[in-house]
């Protein structure tokens, strides 16, 4: 894996289009899901492969949906496309058993904000995708592809996420509550 890793922010690209059923839709406000897939590609296998390709692909396969890429449709073309193993699971322990083995990258999808039993989204208050690269303990390693300073500063995420340059770390219990019912894309390189 790259050091230090590739990252990408969504925010960084308000320019680049990313057109959704209406034709409207930039990666800055959509495209959280194809930056970490370039992230994953970029880092796993040292390829270059920007976010607007990773767009690209998730439109021409499609899995660019109103709210933003439907993994479910988009991961298994992106896996076959770079040659990687991919597992789809609900389970956040088996994601952090795949972690601590080494044996990739994970995106997961975070649901946001549950009023229905207080919890408060710390990476986003409604879906998003995130990297999880990695885990150390119970602290994971996470590329958050629309951090910008100041994101985990509010009520409900402070204290939650401590940040060193662009990569975020977060205590495993941080990560299953903000995935909660929801799915985790395991990419690993094939041998």
């Amino acid at each position: 894996m790259r050091t230090p890793p590739v990252f990408y922010c969504q925010l960084d690209y308000a320019d680049r289009p990313y057109p959704g059923p209406s034709g409207r839709g930039t990666i800055a406000d959509n495209g959280c899901g194809p930056c970490c897939a370039a992230m994953v590609a970029e880092n796993l296998l040292d390829v270059s492969f920007p976010p607007w390709e990773a767009c690209r692909m998730a439109i021409d396969c499609g899995a660019r949906e109103k709210p933003g890429t439907d993994l479910y449709i988009f991961s298994p073309v992106f896996a076959r496309a770079f040659g990687f193993s991919l597992q789809v699971t609900e389970d956040a322990e088996e994601a952090f058993r795949f972690l601590r083995e080494n044996r990739g990258l994970v995106i997961a999808n975070t649901y946001g904000d549950r009023p229905e039993d207080g919890w408060i989204g710390v990476f986003s208050d409604s879906g998003h995708y995130i990297v999880l690269a990695g885990i150390e303990g119970s602290t994971v390693r996470v590329w958050d592809p629309m951090y910008r300073p100041g994101r985990f500063d509010v009520p409900g995420r402070l204290g939650k996420v401590r940040m060193e340059g662009t990569e975020a770390f977060a205590d495993a219990s941080v990560i299953r509550e903000d995935c909660h019912e929801r799915p985790f894309f395991l990419f690993a390189p094939e041998s």
